[in-house]
C-alpha cells in the first residue's frame, strides 16, 4: 500500500485554466460579481459566475458556479426564459427598497421563531 501526500497548493498545477475574458459588475450593496470565460487545462471552455462577498478585513470571500461549454446553449436559453418571465410579470425591486448593510456581518435576518426562542 502506498500513501501519498498532496503537494502544497503552490506546487499544484493550475487547474483553473486560462482566463479568456472577464466581465465585472458591482452590486447595489458591497458585493462584486464577475463572469469569466475560461479554457480548462483540457481545452474545454467554461463560464464562471463569481460572487465576491466582502469580509471585515477588506478581503473578499468568493463563490463560483461553473457552466461547461456543452451546457452553454441550455444556459442561455434558460436565461432568456427567465428574462422574459421577469419582464412579462413586471417583477421589479419593491418601491422604497434599499440596501441596508448589517453591522454584525450576518446576511440573513433572524427568523421570528429564533427571536421567540431567545426571549
Amino acid at each position: 500500500m502506498t500513501i501519498t501526500q498532496d503537494r502544497p497548493r503552490t506546487q499544484q498545477p493550475n487547474r483553473q485554466g486560462e482566463v479568456l475574458k472577464t466581465w465585472v459588475f458591482d452590486s447595489v450593496g458591497p458585493r462584486k460579481y464577475a463572469l469569466q470565460l475560461r479554457r480548462a487545462s483540457n481545452g474545454n471552455p467554461c463560464l464562471w459566475l463569481v460572487e465576491g462577498v466582502p469580509q471585515g478585513d477588506g478581503a473578499f470571500r468568493k463563490f463560483n458556479i461553473t457552466v461547461w461549454s456543452e451546457d452553454f446553449e441550455a444556459l442561455f436559453r434558460t436565461l432568456d426564459e427567465v428574462r422574459a418571465f421577469i419582464r412579462d410579470h413586471a417583477i421589479t425591486t419593491p418601491p422604497g427598497h434599499r440596501y441596508e448593510p448589517k453591522t454584525d456581518g450576518r446576511r440573513h435576518r433572524e427568523s421570528s421563531a429564533a427571536r421567540s426562542r431567545r426571549a
